[in-house]
């Protein structure tokens, strides 16, 4: 670390401007850029900084490492934001002279620029990056208005690429781009910087001005046309005034679905059934194709599987239905996408069944990303351990569900019924797909029933003892034939109700219905990760709950009649939380068909399987899972108890009633034009599980807060987040409906493993395609699977292929 001492405190200067907690926060304080170095340089944010440098090169852990990075605090180096106000421009209060430049990528010259950097007299402070393969530099621009920032800015950029022979990340020309909190014992400091003179280059050469025109602004690379040294860098060149349609098409499409491998074939039937809505006609696909071919084809992803991607998404597409033209245009659901697929609609055999299925399962849509930067900081925390888009968002609905069982209290009003915000999720995917990340959620409510146990023992201590003396009375009683004072003797202690929130999915209905009658306005949770747990209790005798579970969603009355006592036992206003997960085999235990109506309560989600295997080897310097969430479990804790002292009512605007009926409506309208028995109680039932979401934000938002007021409005950002998260459950729920089998039960036919190694084993060490293909049909094998099982095999180095053969390099198992 380094100091600048000067003797001349006159020209000492206190630079000030905003911190906030983390990249979400609206509450910011003000920091000295003194302290600011001196905090970076303690081991203040060392855990933080270290985690974040072993995860970033983990591509399994990719949102982990993002998360880490997003929760640490922020600085806005150019000034002060209004209170209460996000680090958006349009809130800069105060300029503070400063300006923020970043090299990306310096590798190992990071320490040679950093060492050239402390000599120049305007450089006030730098540090390496959170990434430690790049630098922050911090000069004094003396700036005054807004308005001259961006040229004074580009001015002092050029001088900058030119000394450390490198070019600055573009994105750090916006006036308030956050710089993330890190840890470096070496960072550089003085507090008697000069201004830059960047004036007077501009009195001398007028042409620098343009610098600053659009084309050189953030995210176009330098002045000069040379990169900007982000690494994310999109395939498709930049718009031009005439790049024509359909790249203009392309452009936008990537900009939302960057392709890279691992993800083409997802990524490539989105991109065809993007294109069918665009309504694209055939010629306008083949150029489509082209186009990507060019940008996309090598390096294990073929011509061939480019057009069958792109093909394949193109036709999943139903436009039969043509939406009415008045009123704002929504996004409808592609329902044809997700017809049942059968033997005798497709001709294909058991195994080209099951990769289809996996095909369509891939390209089942994710959660957008816009929807976790809008979430409140609770949220954001808990989806720390979260590697993937298919697992965070796995974890997110399981935490939306788990925590809507912990609000005692609140409510939403919907079609003039009051409705708490318990939510019914299901997870159907693979086995090792990611779903048991689920677990995680199922901590969430354990500190709140943790202290209904110790309740329930304080409960059960004061009992027995009222017993006790009860009985001590009535002995005395009995031994003298009438009461000491004369009185009649005092009636036997009822014992109390004691009230669990986490509920076991083994259970009898009795026992469930006599829960939820004790629990009341409380309700009951249950998690399970086998959805076995629960299907197997539901075929026994003391089983047969589902109407429990259809009843619950709507808080309507369930009861039984015991045999013992001959007495009824009823639920009135059944609350009731389920997750649950299971495997595509576990589904059909569980539910046969929509028929019954339990299907359309859930919010549905469905995944492929990865079969990719991720290191297991701990990361020092971050906080285990289990100790987050036990953490963050007494949080919950304290919203439940916040909940029972402060009942809640979640109100929407009527702009957002207004959107809400809208879609729905237009939404019921295209699924019903599918078929005659379409499934629009999926749809219906969808609109009230928006609700339940939106009230289960709403309700994290006023305990951040800490506002105690009945009324909370639902915020706009939360209500979209509430409407995203649904779409994309509704076209999981859509899609998997197809695989119930009804009344219909046709085994399938069982198949052995290793088949190619046999077919492999006839073949000489030298073969081409067209005899491994010949060979494999006479043994039952698909050409579609044969073609796979090359793939994976030439993946794998088993195979290597040279011009139109393929040499075997090593046997596929050791015997």
């Amino acid at each position: 670390m380094e100091t600048k001492d000067s003797s001349a405190k006159s020209q000492e200067i206190q630079f000030s401007f905003s911190y906030f907690n983390n990249l979400w926060s609206k509450d910011s304080t003000v920091i000295t850029l003194h302290k600011f170095y001196q905090q970076v340089t303690s081991p203040l944010w060392k855990p933080q900084t270290e985690s974040y440098r072993k995860l970033k090169n983990r591509p399994d852990r990719e949102n982990e490492a993002g998360m880490t990075k997003d929760s640490l605090p922020v600085v806005i180096i150019e000034g002060t934001c209004r209170p209460h106000r996000s680090h958006a421009a349009a809130n800069l209060e105060r300029l503070s002279g400063l300006a923020m430049y970043d090299l990306d990528h310096t590798g190992q010259r990071t320490a040679e620029i950093k060492n050239m950097l402390r000599s120049l007299p305007y450089v006030a402070y730098t540090h390496t990056s959170i990434s430690g393969e790049g630098l922050k530099i911090v000069i004094y621009l003396d700036v005054r208005t807004v308005e001259e920032y961006p040229t004074a800015y580009a001015i002092c950029r050029r001088t900058l690429e030119v000394l450390a022979n490198h070019p600055c990340d573009g994105q750090c020309a916006r006036i308030t781009q956050p710089c993330s909190c890190v840890w470096d014992p070496d960072a550089y400091f003085t507090p008697t910087p000069q201004p830059y003179p960047w004036r007077a280059e501009l009195a001398a050469n007028p042409s620098l001005a343009t610098l600053a025109a659009p084309s050189a602004l953030p995210g176009d690379g330098n002045a000069n046309g040379s990169p900007s040294g982000n690494s994310k860098v999109s395939p498709i060149p930049p718009t031009t005034d005439a790049c024509g349609y359909i790249e203009a098409f392309i452009r936008t499409f990537a900009s939302y679905h960057p392709w890279q491998k691992g993800n083409r074939h997802e990524s490539m039937l989105a991109l065809g059934r993007s294109a069918r809505r665009k309504g694209f006609s055939k010629e306008e696909l083949n150029k489509l194709t082209l186009i990507m071919a060019v940008e996309i084809v090598g390096n294990g992803y073929t011509q061939k599987e480019l057009e069958k991607d792109l093909l394949t998404g193109y036709q999943y597409v139903n436009l039969s239905y043509i939406p009415p033209k008045e009123g704002k245009s929504l996004p409808l659901v592609p329902t044809a996408t997700f017809r049942p697929i059968s033997n005798e609609i497709l001709g294909e055999d058991t195994e080209e069944m099951s990769i289809n299925n996996e095909e369509i399962r891939a390209s089942s849509p994710t959660i957008p990303n816009e929807v976790y930067t809008h979430l409140p900081d609770f949220l954001k925390e808990a989806l720390k351990p979260a590697r993937n888009n298919r697992e965070r968002d796995i974890l997110l609905l399981g935490i939306l569900v788990n925590l809507s069982g912990c609000m005692p209290n609140v409510r939403i009003y919907f079609d003039q019924r009051p409705y708490s915000p318990h939510l019914y999720l299901l997870i159907i995917a693979p086995p090792a797909s990611g779903k048991g990340i689920l677990t995680l959620a199922g901590m969430l409510p354990e500190a709140v029933n943790a202290h209904l146990k110790r309740e329930n023992k304080r409960k059960k201590d004061a009992y027995e003892q009222e017993l006790k003396a009860w009985e001590e009375s009535s002995k005395q009683h009995t031994k003298k034939g009438q009461h000491p004072s004369g009185t009649p003797p005092a009636s036997m202690p009822e014992e109390p109700d004691y009230y669990y929130l986490c509920g076991a999915p083994n259970t009898s209905k009795n026992q469930l219905i006599s829960r939820l009658k004790i629990n009341g306005d409380l309700g009951l949770i249950i998690n399970a990760s086998e959805l076995d747990m629960i299907s197997g209790a539901m075929k026994q005798e003391y089983g047969r709950h589902d109407d429990v579970f259809r009843a619950a969603f709507h808080h309507e009355p369930v009861s039984t009649d015991y045999k013992i006592d001959k007495q009824i036992i009823c639920a009135e206003e059944p609350h009731l939380a389920l997750c649950l997960s299971g495997t595509p085999n576990q589904l059909p235990s569980f539910i046969r068909s929509i028929d019954n109506g339990l299907y359309s309560r859930f919010e549905i989600y469905t995944c492929e399987a990865r079969w990719k295997f991720r290191s297991a080897a701990p990361i020092g310097g971050g906080e285990d899972y289990v100790t987050l969430y036990k953490r963050l479990s007494q949080q919950v804790l304290d919203m439940y108890l916040l909940f029972l002292q402060s009942p809640t009512e979640v109100t929407l605007t009527p702009s957002q009633w207004e959107e809400h009926t809208v879609y729905f409506d237009r939404l019921l309208n295209e699924v019903a034009s599918e078929q005659a028995d379409a499934p629009g109680s999926i749809v219906l039932r969808a609109a009230l599980i928006v609700a339940r979401i939106a009230a289960v934000l709403t309700a994290i938002r006023k305990t951040e807060s800490a506002m105690r007021m009945k009324e909370f409005i639902c915020t706009d950002e939360d209500f979209h987040s509430a409407m995203e998260i649904v779409k994309t459950t509704i076209n999981h729920s859509l899609l998997l409906i197809s695989s119930l089998p009804g009344d219909e039960v046709k085994p399938k036919p069982l198949k052995s493993y290793f088949r190619i190694r046999s077919v492999l084993d006839l073949l000489p060490k030298n073969f081409t395609y067209k005899e491994v293909r010949d060979k494999a049909i006479e043994m039952g094998i698909p050409e579609r699977s044969t073609c796979r099982y090359l793939k994976k095999l030439l993946e794998l180095n088993y195979l290597e292929k040279q011009g139109d053969s393929y040499l075997k390099l090593k046997e596929i198992t050791d015997r």
